[in-house]
């Protein structure tokens, strides 16, 4: 084993006094989570008071498998139960998509020196480049093919169920030891969802993880079962927004048209790298899809309907949010069901976003600038999403200077409204 401490590198500025708090891979960590090499450098990439994700860089020589990985480390808390679940759905997508998915190398617990005990993940390391720092680099082509791999990718998920007796061993074998009743929600009749909603049982449950997900201390939405009937009623608190009728037949039918899923689809989360051509020129080609956090079992207009809250936060990059749309509409069914899951969550969000609008809550007026600057509009299709009308004519996709020239300028507009 290396006695020698590894470098630490930090991958963004922070604020000197806040990061005394946040959490660092000290040796403690690092010993109990590589026992027999430890690391030549740390880099981190994202850090706060409970969580740490790292690069760990190891000497290039024959003793080690892999000369690099990303750990991943959450500290430990009752309502913590979804770090080896996160695991166990990677392994699902890597069991069909195996060239796309890092491998798991290691999860288990770890204490710092402190003794603060924390889960701790190993991830094989794609190396590439993050779509959202190339996308405007590459070709139209090149755009297209990549656009066309991930959603061949999508089509095997989709193609993956709960009920699949492959997949009933894997998450037995990994939450087995975790927590019976993980298992326990998994093996209920009927069941879908993933780590971030929890395991649910019966359609209602879905409609009341998104209401979850996206609460604020005052109502911007309600969901009323209607009277005389199981059917439920959606109403947005601002009139021009409307309200929806849910049928309960149609929420019945979500547990059995639930998919594997990876609901987090943004430029930060696909990685591509540049291949020689037949031709001799270089190409780049889809390697690596990461960040399975929201992964897990949902009907397939639940991931459709992600992707459009998406735009100005996670994905700046209109083109590719409309090439992927107009592929990844054609993977959902054309059923009631999917149809009404699709303006629910729709209703919901944008709801939300107009209650947060009306307010001073600035990530709010920034999507709202986005998406009048890129000229975008709500399609009367659900499955469509956000789209442009041809006569608009071409735009420019915004740079990470000119998304960032749009926030500073917002910022300095609510600024000076307040005072």
């Amino acid at each position: 084993m290396s006695l020698v401490r590894p470098r630490i590198k930090l991958q963004a500025h922070t604020n000197s006094a806040m990061a005394d708090r946040d959490v660092t891979p000290d040796d403690s960590l690092l010993k109990q989570i590589f026992t027999t090499n430890q690391p030549e450098t740390i880099s981190i990439f994202l850090q706060n008071w409970d969580k740490c994700v790292f690069k760990a860089e190891f000497p290039r020589d024959g003793e080690h498998r892999h000369s690099a990985c990303v750990v991943r480390l959450e500290a430990e808390n009752k309502n913590l139960q979804t770090f080896t679940t996160i695991a166990s759905m990677q392994q699902i997508a890597a069991t069909i998509i195996p060239d796309l998915v890092p491998q798991t190398l290691q999860v288990g617990k770890a204490k710092n020196a402190q003794g603060r005990m924390f889960h701790f993940s190993v991830i094989e390391l794609v190396e590439g480049d993050l779509l959202e720092d190339v996308w405007q680099q590459i070709s139209a082509e090149e755009q297209s093919s990549v656009v066309a791999e991930l959603v061949k990718a999508l089509e095997k998920l989709h193609s993956v169920r709960l009920s699949d007796k492959w997949v009933k061993e894997i998450l037995d074998r990994m939450l087995r030891e975790e927590s019976d009743g993980i298992i326990k929600g998994f093996e209920q009749p009927g069941a879908f969802g993933g780590p971030h909603t929890g395991f649910l049982n019966g359609g209602p449950a879905l409609l009341d993880s998104i209401m979850a997900r996206r609460k604020l201390n005052k109502p911007f939405c309600t969901i009323e079962p209607i009277v005389g009937s199981q059917d439920v009623g959606i109403q947005s608190s601002f009139k021009e927004l409307g309200s929806i009728v849910i049928n309960k037949s149609d929420m019945d039918k979500w547990p059995g048209e639930a998919v594997l899923c990876h609901n987090d689809l943004n430029p930060r989360n696909i990685i591509l790298r540049a291949c020689a051509s037949s031709g001799g020129l270089s190409k780049h080609k889809l390697v690596g899809i990461i960040d399975w956090e929201l992964a897990g079992f949902y009907p397939a207009s639940y991931e459709l309907s992600l992707q459009d809250t998406y735009l100005s936060g996670a994905n700046r990059h209109v083109s590719f949010y409309l090439l992927l749309k107009e592929h990844m509409k054609d993977l959902v069914p054309r059923s009631s069901s999917q149809i009404v899951l699709l303006q629910a969550m729709e209703l919901i969000f944008e709801s939300q976003q107009r209650y947060l609008i009306d307010g001073s809550n600035i990530p709010a007026h920034i999507r709202k600038r986005f998406l009048e600057s890129s000229k975008l509009a709500r399609d009367n299709d659900p499955y469509v999403g956000w789209t442009r009308v041809p006569q608009d004519g071409p735009f420019s996709e915004y740079s990470s200077a000119a998304i960032q020239q749009l926030e500073d300028d917002v910022v300095e507009e609510m600024i000076a409204r307040r005072s």
